[in-house]
């Protein structure tokens, strides 16, 4: 649901295309049959999508579904898709009503910031990348012999990219996940550039973000890139998926085995994983007093970067002494 807003730019950009591709009478007529034949294959791939699923589309939500009114519900009652499919988009608008906190470059804040997901991508792309995509962004519209693509590589991710920035949850870059597959194609056009230095430019950035994605192995989660310090920093920026969504429970588990055995463990964790399944033995450090936590101490860090009350207490009062997976903090008390 959350690539809706492209739809109407393709469909406008193929009616554009049909128009200049026909020449003599029924231009408009054909034009608006080739923005119709594109709506009509983003409704059949959705439709396929869940047929394959359930052939008998058989719907029996698991959960409330909450009731969107407004411009929203009538949005949801008028698109052709499945039942299933408007449910979700039901749940996914009523998260958006929902209160959340974010944090940014090392600030948490109540609510949203129209910006946060360019800053984000900052510190989440590597730099060859960003080089590449403003090159090759600006190459398209520069070139003459590119120009006329310009439409169709840039609109609909700016479209898409201006309407996730409207989105209340900062929780982090996946929903901008679009983003580098128009770039990328952007990014191809600047070897038409007549200029002998721009293959050998071009292959030293590709070979940057190779190296540089190959760095954060097998850590890719918490990857940021050299500018912002690399994974081991990014809990200082970002929080949530960009860092931490519960992914090192099993390295937490080999780690207090190898180096913490026998002693008392307290934990915050961030995740759906049972620390038990791994053979992990805590409880919960926020349910009794400050001075009885003794021992290890272990944090995510996304709830490290919202602590606030008794967890902050421990936090500020305990030494970091080791880090799992760039997701995790140990401290000793």
């Amino acid at each position: 649901m959350s690539t809706l807003p492209a739809a109407p730019v393709l469909m406008a950009l193929a009616a554009v295309s049909v128009w200049h591709g026909c020449a003599g009478g029924r231009r408009l007529v054909r034009a608006v049959a080739g923005a119709g034949l594109v709506a009509l294959a983003a409704v059949a791939v959705v439709w396929a999508a869940y047929l394959v699923v359930d052939p008998r589309l058989r719907w029996t939500p698991e959960q409330h579904v909450p009731v969107v009114h407004g411009m929203r519900g009538l949005l949801v009652e008028a698109l052709p898709f499945p039942e299933a499919y408007r449910d979700g988009m039901r749940v996914q608008f009523a998260l958006e009503n929902r209160p959340w906190q974010g944090f940014l470059y090392g600030r948490l804040y109540d609510g949203s910031l129209w910006y946060y997901l360019p800053a984000a991508l900052l510190v989440k792309t590597p730099l060859g990348a960003l080089a590449l995509w403003v090159a090759g962004a600006v190459v398209v519209v520069a070139v003459r012999r590119l120009r006329p693509a310009a439409p169709y590589v840039l609109a609909a991710p700016l479209v898409l990219l201006a309407a996730a920035m409207q989105g209340t949850r900062d929780l982090g870059t996946r929903y901008a996940v679009f983003l580098p597959l128009f770039l990328a194609v952007a990014a191809g056009g600047l070897l038409v550039v007549r200029r002998r230095w721009v293959p050998a430019g071009v292959a030293v950035l590709v070979a940057f973000v190779a190296v540089s994605s190959l760095r954060t192995f097998p850590y890719y989660l918490p990857y940021s890139n050299e500018a912002f310090g690399g994974p081991g920093r990014t809990r200082e920026w970002l929080h949530d998926s960009n860092v931490d969504w519960g992914q090192d429970l099993g390295r937490l588990a080999d780690r207090l085995r190898e180096r913490y055995a026998g002693e008392r463990v307290w934990l915050v964790y961030k995740g759906s994983g049972v620390p038990g399944f791994y053979g992990i033995r805590s409880a919960d450090p926020r349910g009794v007093p400050v001075g009885d936590v003794r021992g290890v101490l272990v944090v995510s860090d996304s709830a490290a970067a919202k602590a606030t009350g008794r967890l902050a207490e421990l936090i500020g009062s305990s030494r970091p002494v080791d880090h799992v997976g760039y997701s995790i903090t140990i401290y000793r008390r």
